[in-house]
């Protein structure tokens, strides 16, 4: 049985299709998905941060602005957000 070249062609390009079609959905995705688990470490954090500051008078309010602050600037946003606090309350 001869398979013809037109059709192995064929089967080459839909592959190379599909496999940059999946590259193009699964990159957004992986940032995304990067996103919400800052998101939901930094939501650790914050509860953390305000369990041991209750101690000192110290709190911070979690909402989804301070959380998704501290979950896409990482540290740098937790001390931003403690000196914001800390200056303007």
């Amino acid at each position: 049985m001869m398979v013809e070249v037109g059709v192995i062609i064929a089967g080459m390009v839909l592959l190379m299709i599909l496999m940059v079609l999946t590259r193009m959905v699964m990159g957004p995705m992986k940032t995304v998905s990067r996103v919400v688990v800052n998101c939901a470490l930094a939501l650790g954090v914050l509860c953390i941060l305000n369990l041991v500051g209750n101690f000192a008078g110290f709190h911070l309010p979690m909402n989804p602005v301070t959380v998704i602050g501290v979950g896409v600037l990482g540290a740098p946003g937790l001390g931003l957000l403690s000196v914001l606090s800390f200056l303007f309350l």
